[in-house]
C-alpha cells in the first residue's frame, strides 16, 4: 500500500529534522540553495514551518509574528547549539496535528490566501522534503529522499509552482531533461538547480 498523506507528512518532517540535527552549528553562516537564506536562516524557517504546521492542522489561530520573527520565539535567546533539539521537539506535534481527517478537510491558510486544506498539506509535504535537501547540500550531508516523497513533491509542484511563483514564493523553473531523476525535476520546478553545491572553503 502506498503511504497515506498523513504518513508522507510525518516522513517529510522526520527527514528535515534529521538533516537539521546533523547540520554543524559552525556551518550556520554558510549559503544554501535558497539564495536569500544562510543555513541559520533556513533552520529558523523550518522551525517556523513546524509551528505553523501544528497550528494549521489543529485549526489554532496562527501567531502572525512567526512570519516575520528572526529568530522565531521558539529559538530566540537560545544558543544555536540548542536549535536542532528545540526544533525536533516540535516535529511530533506538527505531524500529530494532521493525523485527524478533519485537518485535511475544508480550507486553511499559512498566512496567505486560504486554499483547500488537502492541497496545503501536500505543499507542506513538498516543502519539508525540499528544505531537507537544501539543508543537506548546504552542509555537505548525503540525503536519500524516498521515492514516495520525491513523487509527492513533483506532483505538488507540477500543480502549485505557477501559483507560488506568482506569489513570489518560488523562482523560475530550471530546465531539466525529461529523463532527469524525479526529485531533480521537483527541485527544478521550485527554481533550484539540482546540481547546486556549497562553495569550497
Amino acid at each position: 500500500m502506498p503511504p497515506t498523506k498523513q504518513e508522507l507528512l510525518a516522513q517529510s518532517i522526520d527527514l528535515v529534522v534529521g538533516v537539521v540535527d546533523s547540520a554543524p552549528v559552525y556551518q550556520y553562516q554558510d549559503p544554501t540553495p535558497c539564495s536569500e537564506f544562510t543555513v541559520k536562516d533556513l533552520v529558523n524557517h523550518i522551525a517556523m514551518m513546524l509551528l505553523m504546521t501544528r497550528d494549521v492542522g489543529s485549526r489554532t489561530e496562527l501567531d502572525p509574528s512567526l512570519l516575520t520573527a528572526n529568530p522565531v520565539p521558539l529559538l530566540a535567546g537560545r544558543p544555536e547549539s540548542d536549535w536542532a533539539l528545540l526544533l525536533a521537539g516540535k516535529a511530533g506535534p506538527a505531524a500529530k496535528a494532521w493525523t485527524e481527517p478533519a485537518a485535511w478537510e475544508g480550507s486553511a491558510s499559512l498566512g496567505g490566501p486560504p486554499m483547500a486544506a488537502i492541497a496545503l498539506g501536500e505543499v507542506l509535504i513538498a516543502e519539508f522534503t525540499i528544505h531537507a535537501w537544501d539543508t543537506a547540500v548546504a552542509t555537505g550531508q548525503r540525503i536519500d529522499v524516498p521515492t514516495s516523497l520525491a513523487m509527492a513533491a513533483f506532483d505538488t509542484y507540477t500543480r502549485e509552482a505557477p501559483r507560488m511563483q506568482g506569489l513570489g514564493l518560488l523562482g523560475d523553473e530550471v530546465p531539466q531533461d525529461a529523463d532527469a531523476p524525479l526529485f531533480d525535476r521537483a527541485l527544478a520546478l521550485t527554481g533550484r538547480d539540482p546540481r547546486w553545491s556549497r562553495p569550497t572553503r
